[in-house]
């Protein structure tokens, strides 16, 4: 038996995405009172973690819930919730919806063990990190303010010039979506990259994630310098619930949510600054989809 419901279970797919990161001090957590001199200490790079997007935008083309694992050649436990040959683009945001879903969807009942998901390789990031008074922090550009938002330049991972970093700083934020796009998955370092994250654990799940080159093929990554290489499309991740979601016929009321908290890194620079140190940029680490039902 099917049970249809208009948006439905409960689903928590949490897909972190590792970006390449240069060598830094140790993360600590992003506050109103990090600053850029001080978190760097006299390296050329640091960052903090744990900073909240304004919204995402996502391009999805798969997301399903499965009775057992799934591997990117063999999905046939999985009930597709999204299943589109052309990416949907979704701007997440708190308080608002999203067009992601339309009208009403069929998915047989059962327990349902895993959930993946696939999107594009590009991200979009709007985001406002706003500072102490008495804390006003720099842009690459050298201008200042409480506040610092994206300016919708591409986010990469290295900016030897400060024209390219993607954060403006100052009195009033006007944010823009900038955008990451994910060659490969990489480490701190001494640096290696990879096509895949595997055995992550959050407190509620077990996931991996993978670069595609295509629907079926693991990516082929590199670097160059710094710089990420690779010929990947596709993110595809694949989470392991540790208490595994059900539907039943009695399922009535659904929610579907993405938790946008604690999904950003920042990133501070202390030698290509048109100034003194600044903020130089954001970069997804994180984001979970979320559905709940009674």
């Amino acid at each position: 038996m099917k049970s249809i419901i208009r948006t439905f279970l409960i689903l928590s797919l949490t897909l972190c995405v590792f970006g390449l990161k240069a060598t830094s001090v140790e993360a600590q957590q992003c506050s109103s009172a990090t600053d850029a001199t001080t978190i760097l200490s006299g390296s050329g790079w640091a960052s903090c973690e744990g900073a909240t997007a304004d919204a995402l935008r996502v391009s999805f083309f798969k997301l399903a819930l499965c009775t057992s694992k799934p591997t990117i050649t063999d999905d046939s436990a999985c009930s597709y919730i999204l299943d589109v040959p052309s990416a949907i683009s979704a701007d997440i945001e708190v308080g608002k919806e999203s067009a992601l879903f339309q009208g009403e969807i069929s998915i047989p009942e059962g327990t349902y063990t895993h959930a993946l998901m696939l999107i594009d390789t590009t991200i979009g990031v709007k985001f406002t990190y706003e500072f102490d008074v008495g804390n006003e922090q720099f842009d690459g550009a050298g201008d200042n303010g409480r506040y610092c938002w994206t300016n919708g330049n591409d986010i990469v991972w290295g900016y030897p010039n400060s024209s390219d970093m993607p954060m403006d700083c100052g009195a009033e934020p006007e944010p823009v979506y900038s955008s990451e796009t994910f060659k490969a998955f990489g480490c701190d370092a001494p640096c290696s990259v990879s096509n895949s994250v595997l055995n992550e654990e959050t407190t509620t799940t077990f996931f991996d994630v993978y670069l595609l080159s295509d629907l079926n093929t693991l990516a082929t990554v590199g670097l160059n310098g710094f710089f990420p290489t690779g010929n990947a499309s596709y993110i595809w991740g694949v989470q392991t619930f540790k208490s595994p979601p059900k539907i039943t016929a009695n399922t009535q009321k659904v929610e579907l949510g993405f938790k946008l908290s604690e999904g950003l890194q920042v990133g501070f620079n202390g030698w290509s600054c048109s100034g003194p140190d600044c903020v130089e940029g954001a970069n997804v680490t994180g984001f979970a989809f979320t559905m709940t039902a009674e």
